[in-house]
């Protein structure tokens, strides 16, 4: 059990009244081509170790907003998607990167304690405040960094999310990129719309559109899942920019889904009466386009009260390249004091 970090109610008003909602940020800070994919509207360093920002989650959305719990929310990973936004914004403007930096995930926790106030209709304002809890420097320019977010909505802390990230100018990240391959990789721009797998039914993984489902030819027991990724290359919100591997945000999302199939097979169970409350992910090696990515997830024994654990591998060449746990909750019940 994690404890809740809780917010100074000062710090927080005050943070407030200095972000703005009423613009979103540069498409080049938060690394995005569509103005429309941008939910950050504001940055602040405060201090070498302290930094804020603002966003808004958008009223519908063809990925974030296409779910079938009940009640509906705004989705947890859109949360996420709004913190990754603002720690790319921080390598610029918190951290002195340039912007041909490339930023590598190396773990990535998102916890959601209170869900309440993601439960709002329209669009939803947050308030993030960030940390640096470590700081790696090599020639001057920090190489390595773990960041930590509060999730605020309304003056209640939603949520915590904590990532470790490295830090690489352009070449270093190529000399990365074939330290295990013998060609270039392809860039997903290139790849075939048609990946020839058969996904899942939507409803049985939380969606209730066909193109937001990245599973195909599942195996289901009751226990396990055992799938392959499909890279929906051609996504307008998921490879929003053309990209020469698979993004962490998506694999989180496969993640997600293979842990609704199996509350979709359970006895009673149905993926619309559970929500995301916590995903934690450890990514390995590069994920490569060019390669089929099996993903296989169990169901963990421990009891969890109105939810379940599950554990995901996503194996590719016979190699791990990115282990996640996720958390699934009853939509209808949580709280502050039901955390993780």
């Amino acid at each position: 059990m994690s404890v809740l970090r809780l917010v100074d109610p000062a710090e927080a008003a005050e943070a407030a009244q200095t972000l703005s909602t009423q613009r979103t940020l540069s498409r080049r800070l938060v690394h995005r081509s569509a103005i429309s994919e941008v939910f950050l509207t504001d940055f602040q360093s405060v201090d070498e170790n302290t930094f804020r920002a603002a966003a808004q989650l958008p009223p519908r959305h063809f990925y974030y907003g296409d779910h079938t719990a009940r009640p509906a929310t705004h989705d947890p990973l859109a949360v996420f998607e709004s913190v990754r936004q603002m720690l790319l914004c921080a390598m610029h403007l918190q951290h002195d990167a340039g912007h041909d930096t490339k930023s590598i995930t190396a773990t990535a926790s998102l916890e959601i304690t209170d869900p309440e106030p993601l439960r709002a209709g329209g669009a939803l304002d947050l308030l993030l405040l960030g940390d640096v809890e470590l700081a790696k420097m090599y020639q001057d320019t920090v190489a390595r960094v773990v960041h930590r977010v509060r999730v605020m909505v309304g003056g209640r802390q939603v949520g915590v999310i904590t990532v470790d990230t490295a830090q690489r100018p352009d070449p270093v990240y190529q000399k990365l990129r074939m330290s295990h391959r013998a060609t270039p990789p392809p860039l997903s721009d290139t790849l075939p719309a048609d990946t020839g797998g058969v996904a899942p039914a939507p409803w049985r993984v939380g969606r209730e559109q066909a193109e937001n489902v990245v599973l195909e030819n599942a195996d289901v027991t009751d226990d396990a899942v055992s799938a392959r990724l499909r890279v929906p290359a051609a996504h307008p919100s998921m490879f929003e920019h053309a990209q020469d591997h698979v993004p962490g945000p998506v694999m989180m999302e496969a993640a997600r889904q293979a842990a609704l199939l199996l509350a979709s097979g359970s006895p009673g169970g149905s993926p619309a009466g559970f929500c995301l409350r916590y995903v934690g992910a450890e990514y390995l090696r590069f994920a490569e386009l060019d390669s089929d990515i099996t993903v296989v997830t169990r169901r963990l024994p421990e009891p969890v009260d109105n939810g379940q654990w599950t554990e995901t591998a996503f194996v590719q060449q016979d190699e791990t390249v990115a282990r996640m746990r996720v958390r699934l909750a009853e939509a209808h019940t949580g709280g502050a004091d039901d955390a993780v």
